[in-house]
Formats: structure tokens, C-alpha cells, sequence
């Protein structure tokens, strides 16, 4: 970069502004810790989520979940997608990413969890809480 030049470019455009605000109001709520759960079932589902061993491999900001092998779910429910664009981030889809995450995604490092529906109901909803 020539000497002096700026370090940031300007928009060119009122709606790059609008973008580039919406980015920054985005990445703000992306930097907060987990909301903590709001129902019942969500509590059962987080003390699951540690109590299973999802903990050792995904981070969840704010709770003692810190694991590094997983992606960092903090903030599951806001994607759209799963498993890096593979399924839809939808209530079913999340049971059948648990459940059976190799038959969705061969060869991800996610293991398929054998859980009772109910718990497995539970842990659905820690995580679609997670916004």
C-alpha cells in the first residue's frame, strides 16, 4: 500500500453504507456469550450437551463448553445452514445432523449420538436457542 493511502476504503454507494452498518450490528451480536435457556427443556438439553461429552468438542461463549474440534455453536440457531451449507438449519434437519451426521455429510468429523427422543428433544432445544 503507497505511503499515506487509507486504510479503509469508503463507500461508494449509500446502500455499501447500509451493508457495511448491518455487517458491523451483526458482528456485534456474533461477539456475545449464549443467552441462557429459557425453557425447562432447554435447561435439560444444555446440562445434555455437557453431560454427553459435546462439550469436548464445540465451544458454546459463556457456558464451559470450550472445545476446539467443532465449530463454535454459540450462536447455532441464527445460520441458515448445518454441517457447512449441507441441510437447511431447521428443527428436523438439527435432529437428523445429531442423530446421523455421517449419513448427511459423509466423513465429517460430527459422531452420529444415539439419544432417547426425549433427550434428544431437550438438546434440539438448547440449541435452537442459541441465537
Amino acid at each position: 500500500m503507497a505511503r499515506g493511502a487509507p486504510t479503509t476504503i469508503a463507500p461508494l454507494f449509500a446502500e455499501d453504507t447500509i451493508r457495511q452498518a448491518e455487517f458491523r450490528q451483526w458482528l456485534a451480536r456474533q461477539a456475545r456469550t449464549a443467552s441462557p435457556p429459557t425453557t425447562a427443556a432447554a435447561s435439560r438439553g444444555q446440562e445434555l450437551f455437557t453431560s454427553a461429552g459435546c462439550q469436548s468438542c464445540h465451544a458454546i461463549r459463556g457456558t464451559a463448553a470450550a472445545g476446539d474440534v467443532g465449530p463454535d455453536l454459540t450462536h447455532l440457531a441464527s445460520r441458515r445452514t448445518l454441517g457447512a451449507l449441507a441441510i437447511p438449519n431447521t428443527r428436523d434437519y438439527l435432529r437428523s445432523w445429531i442423530t446421523e451426521s455421517q449419513e448427511v455429510k459423509p466423513g465429517n468429523q460430527m459422531p452420529n449420538l444415539d439419544l432417547a427422543p426425549d433427550r434428544l428433544d431437550d438438546l434440539v432445544a438448547y440449541l435452537q436457542g442459541l441465537r
